[in-house]
């Protein structure tokens, strides 16, 4: 009985050394102790939740894991967007739509009417150019943009999302078409130009019913 009594007293005094306690040290880091920690509060939450679903950490993190993923990838997807988009209307980011102030001194109704003129000849590229000046200038009449021989249709589309948050998609989309036409030399065609027209001329008619 005696050496039993010893012998228990030196294994405990073997397991109190150092070296055998550091088993019992959490080795850990920060992150990790958060993450273990997390996902145990949302085993527990997910089995409240759901009560028949098994309440471990392994589920609960795999769950977590899903969840972060599909966070970056729709980051990913709005970043992706948001550059592709800046990109196609940056390489024209010098471009300025009125190349002379004559242009820029006639009325919306001028470049509009001129427009209807290009268009019954067919040259839809250069009734693309005017209704989009057109355009432009009914945006300025209505305050939603100040109209400069010098800004760029970038600097426009920035005015405008800022007063017309609903019209700035529409304008950048015509403002490609316009760019396409003006310095890309390109023969715009008839179905292209008929989409824009009738939703620019939509605006400008709701314009006229606002005075």
């Amino acid at each position: 009985m005696l050496k039993e009594q010893e012998a228990r007293e030196q294994l405990e005094e073997i397991l109190d050394r150092q070296e055998y306690q550091v088993y019992y040290v959490d080795s850990r880091n920060t992150l990790q102790i958060w993450w273990d920690e997390f996902k145990a509060w949302l085993a527990d939450l997910l089995s409240r939740l759901f009560p028949s679903m098994e309440n471990t950490s392994g589920t609960a993190g795999n769950i977590m894991v899903l969840l972060i993923i599909l966070v970056l990838l729709m980051l990913a997807a709005f970043v992706i967007t948001y550059l592709v988009k800046s990109n196609r209307f940056g390489r024209n980011k010098k471009n300025k739509p009125f190349q002379s102030g004559v242009e820029l001194e006639w009325s919306f109704q001028q470049h509009v009417a001129e427009a209807k003129k290009f268009e019954e000849t067919g040259d839809y590229s250069l009734a693309t150019r005017h209704l989009f000046l057109g355009l432009l200038l009914n945006f300025h009449e209505r305050q939603w943009l100040e109209a400069k021989i010098w800004k760029t249709n970038w600097e426009y589309y920035d005015e405008l999302r800022r007063e017309q948050k609903e019209l700035a998609e529409f304008f950048f989309n015509f403002a490609l078409l316009f760019d396409r036409a003006t310095y890309g030399k390109q023969k715009i065609e008839k179905d292209d130009y008929l989409f824009f027209r009738d939703i620019a001329l939509k605006w400008i008619n709701d314009s006229h019913q606002e005075i």
